[in-house]
Parts: structure tokens; C-alpha cells; sequence
């Protein structure tokens, strides 16, 4: 397994200087949502799930077959947009890299009823559990480099995020 530089100011750097330049960037930035300042994991979560609130059909088969494909699309590109970022430039999850955070964020939406709670839940529960790296998210982090250690933190706390709305949109009919 090929050791992976750490995260530093000049990694970030030579990704911002090739943001518009090398499409893997501008894919593994959420097309420009890593490079806002403040919280851009979240903001892509939030893009993430408000893409999904609003063009998530009604029928229970269309909505299957649309949160698969995007799923699958966004596993694909995840992998290889982080995949090409971390060969080229070497950061291990750096903050401006949000793709993970969309793929997150659709899993924690997969088949969650269309209610305003309910995404409202997927939401924070999600963002809480990527940002706070219990266990196991935080050994799959620390034992898991390159592409796969970026993108399984998220699907992990994705999965719980999933798990615990769809528990409480259980209890709630």
C-alpha cells in the first residue's frame, strides 16, 4: 500500500492552483463548494440534501432506481476524482475535497421518506458523525489510506446517519 503524504497548506495550495485546470479538482471539490471558507463538508451535505428533497419522485420504484443511479455516480466519481487528487497531489482528506461528503449525504438520504424532518435528521446526524469520528469511523480513518480511507469514513458515518433516521421515521407512523 502506497504511503500518503499528510494534509499541509502546500498540498491545498497546489490543488487551488490547478481548481479550474484539472477536471479530477474540479470534480473532488464539488465544482467549487470545497473552496468556500467556512464549513464546505457541510455545505456540500446541505447541497447534497437539498437536491435530493426536491427531485425525489413520489413513486416508490422511481425513487429506488433514481437514488441508486446517483449513488452509484457518485461512488464512481468519487473514486476516481479523489482516486486522481490524491496520486497527483497527495492530500489525505483535505477539507476542500467535498465529493466524499455529496456521496455521503446520498446515502444518508437512501429511501428516507420525503419529509422535511426526516432529512432534517439524516442531515445533522450525518454531519455529526463525520465531523466527531467515533468509532468506527475514526479507526477506518487512521487504518485505511488513500481513496478508499477518504471515501469510507463518510460512507460509514453515512450508513449510521441512514440507520437512525430510518429507526425514527420507523417509530414516528
Amino acid at each position: 500500500m502506497q504511503e500518503q503524504k499528510p494534509v499541509s497548506e502546500s498540498n491545498v495550495e497546489q490543488l487551488r492552483a490547478q481548481a479550474l485546470k484539472d477536471p479530477a479538482v474540479v470534480v473532488a471539490t464539488g465544482f467549487g463548494i470545497g473552496w468556500i471558507p467556512f464549513a464546505p463538508g457541510t455545505i456540500a451535505s446541505l447541497v447534497m440534501a437539498l437536491l435530493f428533497f426536491f427531485v425525489t419522485p413520489d413513486s416508490v420504484e422511481a425513487r429506488l432506481i433514481l437514488h441508486y443511479a446517483i449513488v452509484f455516480l457518485l461512488f464512481i466519481g468519487a473514486r476516481i476524482s479523489i482516486g486522481s487528487v490524491v496520486k497527483k497531489y497527495g492530500p489525505h482528506d483535505a477539507p476542500c475535497v467535498v465529493v466524499d461528503e455529496f456521496l455521503g449525504m446520498a446515502i444518508a438520504l437512501f429511501l428516507v421518506p420525503t419529509e422535511w424532518w426526516a432529512y432534517v435528521v439524516a442531515f445533522v446526524v450525518f454531519r455529526i458523525f463525520d465531523i466527531v469520528k467515533p468509532w468506527p469511523i475514526s479507526w477506518v480513518e487512521k487504518k485505511i489510506s488513500g481513496v478508499y480511507g477518504v471515501i469510507l469514513d463518510d460512507v460509514i458515518a453515512a450508513a449510521i446517519a441512514l440507520a437512525i433516521t430510518h429507526l425514527l421515521c420507523l417509530t414516528n407512523y
